[in-house]
């Protein structure tokens, strides 16, 4: 019999890799689309964005097995999607690209 803490344990660990593989990669192309957002030059900022994106991807991971709670992980992850897409909105928005 599984105890409910062995149970709890596995869904952490199942969280904290979600966190890391997929909120990471949603983080970079957040951080790919606002980089694109900023400039008229949109290729170059694209691709300054690409080869900028590994540190947010590596901290991500990193970060997704400190010892915070996954629920503080998965809400910082959101939190800073929304930032960066809603920025990148306005960018567009008010730049009328």
């Amino acid at each position: 019999m599984v105890s409910s803490a062995d149970s709890s344990s596995g869904w952490s660990l199942v969280s904290r890799i979600a966190a890391a593989v997929c909120g990471g990669y949603a983080l970079v192309s957040a951080w790919v689309v606002l980089c694109g957002a900023m400039s008229a030059e949109r290729t170059q900022t694209i691709l300054g964005g690409m080869q900028t994106s590994w540190p947010w991807y590596v901290a991500v991971v990193v970060w997704a097995f400190s010892p915070v709670p996954p629920r503080r992980i998965w809400g910082v992850l959101l939190g800073l999607l929304a930032f960066m897409l809603g920025t990148a909105a306005l960018l567009v928005h008010w730049g009328g690209r």
